[in-house]
């Protein structure tokens, strides 16, 4: 049996910096999860297994963020 690495990050715009707050095996477990959350507060992230920084525009969709300071 292969163990799935949790490298699948959802992270939080807290106080100043980045921290995660979850992780996950796959982008869509992560974002299945980001979609039950409360999107008004846009400080919501996805940093995917390749570090690619991912966030979700106004139609739910992912889009790839490029200005994430320090991380």
């Amino acid at each position: 049996m292969i163990n799935a690495a949790h490298n699948v990050r959802v992270i939080k715009h807290i106080d100043g910096g980045y921290d995660t707050f979850a992780n996950f095996t796959t982008v869509q477990d992560a974002l299945d999860y980001m979609r039950r959350l409360d999107f008004a507060n846009d400080s919501w992230y996805i940093i995917d297994a390749n570090d690619n920084r991912l966030k979700m525009n106004d139609q739910g969709k992912l889009v790839v963020f490029n200005s994430l300071i320090g991380y």
